[in-house]
């Protein structure tokens, strides 16, 4: 595709912020998965609280977020889990073109417009671009691959963010 017929810009509002214990980068766990206990809120814009009906009755959300304190860069990075030089899409890095982050997070409760949640690994103040109900059965896929995470996938347990990603 060249630039003349790419696609026309995207602009998304956020539907609320997450309220993190996690006030910095540096320091944060990298997935949810490495996060089970931390917890948090997602305050949810009053107008779309009437969206939330019946999502008590999951027990886990994605939540897909702009990384907004993320520095976008370039098409190659070191991941946290590698020091080699990795294209972009093959990350998780908050560099990526357009900084979106997705979570799996424990949806603990539902109060009015507030979603109390665990295993947050999401910085206070991140907006959240949608929420969406996680289902075992349309989510959870055996893959055959995983690239360069194979081996480095298990260390998401105990490495933290170093803070090498924040733009602030």
């Amino acid at each position: 595709m060249t630039e003349s017929q790419a696609p026309e810009p995207v602009c998304y509002h956020p539907v609320g912020v997450v309220r993190s214990q996690f006030t910095k980068l540096e320091g944060m766990p990298l997935q949810s998965v490495a996060a089970p206990e931390a917890r948090g809120t997602v305050e949810v814009d009053s107008r779309f609280a009437p969206g939330l009906k019946d999502l008590d009755g999951f027990s886990h959300l994605y939540l897909v977020t702009h990384l907004h304190r993320g520095a976008p860069g370039g098409l190659e990075v070191v991941p946290l889990l590698d020091d080699t030089v990795r294209g972009i899409f093959a990350t998780r890095s908050p560099r990526h073109p357009n900084p979106i982050g997705i979570s799996v997070v424990r949806l603990l409760t539902v109060a009015g417009a507030v979603l109390e949640i665990a295993g947050l690994d999401l910085v206070d103040g991140t907006p959240v671009l949608d929420i969406k109900p996680y289902v075992p059965e349309f989510d959870s896929v055996s893959a055959e691959r995983t690239g360069w995470l194979t081996d480095a996938a298990q260390r998401v347990h105990r490495v933290k963010a170093d803070g090498r990603f924040d733009r602030t």
